[in-house]
């Protein structure tokens, strides 16, 4: 069971009477935008959070999957959903602090503000979804939500954990054991970092090797918080926000250089567009 989020807004009443979602295969340019071949990835059982005017007013469950249908001489994917209409909708600003540090970067339904994107069907990590179920169960109590709740933030800490493991496994042999920056090479103080964050990435991004980097705790809280990048010759980068600072940060330095493999440049360059500050 996957989880999605829909924008509907004008369209939400006309397709919840109907009990589907639908969308055109391309949109006005002849172009197939993500949000609508997205589409294809639905199957039976999956939970659609169902947004308009600032609220997830439902949960829908997935009926059949993708189908395609013509109308008006234009082809559209089309997917039935049973409807669960909430009492209480979820408006998405009074929640947003919570919401915005689980959305990823790219694909994200919402932008930085709460403000609304372009597009029709975005998916929904499962942290993201716990967090919508759990907030859409506190104020609709009659709903059975609870065994959604829990199994979707089990399998969320689950995924991560072990994948984390076999990450960091990855990373040591590939670092030799050794902080990347400066050589400790203390297992404990060891720390698998993600050029492109777990939330943002793909099941294969987020266990590839080269998507990150192997630090001490030091120097992975300095990567992980976007003040210190490399660029494509591994040179270091500082944010303005740790430049000239009093104490001096140790081990931190424009001087600064580490030994990059290839494959860890497009990584990187992720990393210094979102990330880095």
């Amino acid at each position: 069971m996957n989880f999605f989020i829909v924008m509907q807004n004008d369209i939400y009443d006309q397709q919840m009477k109907d009990k589907l979602i639908q969308c055109p295969q391309k949109d006005s340019f002849g172009n197939i935008p993500h949000y609508y071949s997205r589409m294809i990835e639905l199957q039976k059982n999956d939970r659609i959070f169902h947004y308009t005017n600032g609220s997830i007013v439902a949960i829908g469950t997935v009926e059949t999957n993708t189908s395609i249908r013509e109308f008006e001489q234009s082809h559209y994917f089309f997917v039935p959903v049973d409807y669960q209409i909430l009492s209480h909708p979820l408006h998405i600003r009074t929640h947003w602090a919570e919401i915005e540090s689980r959305l990823p970067v790219e694909y994200a339904p919402f932008q930085k503000n709460g403000a609304d994107n372009t597009g029709y069907l975005y998916p929904c990590n499962d942290f993201l979804a716990s967090s919508l179920i759990n907030n859409i169960a506190v104020q609709n109590s009659h709903l059975e939500l609870d065994d959604i709740n829990q199994l979707t933030e089990k399998r969320a800490i689950a995924n991560m954990r072990i994948g984390q493991n076999l990450y960091k496994d990855r990373l040591s042999i590939l670092w030799n054991n050794e902080c990347a920056v400066c050589g400790i090479n203390v297992p404990e103080l060891l720390k698998a970092s993600h050029a492109k964050p777990w939330k943002d990435s793909t099941n294969k991004e987020r266990l590839d090797p080269y998507n990150g980097l192997l630090l001490c705790a030091h120097h992975d809280a300095l990567f992980d918080k976007g003040l210190i990048s490399f660029n494509e010759l591994g040179n270091m980068l500082l944010s303005h926000k740790v430049l000239n600072v009093i104490p001096e940060i140790p081990n931190i330095s424009l001087s600064s250089k580490i030994t990059l493999f290839e494959e860890n440049k497009k990584y990187l360059l992720w990393h210094q567009s979102y990330v880095f500050q």
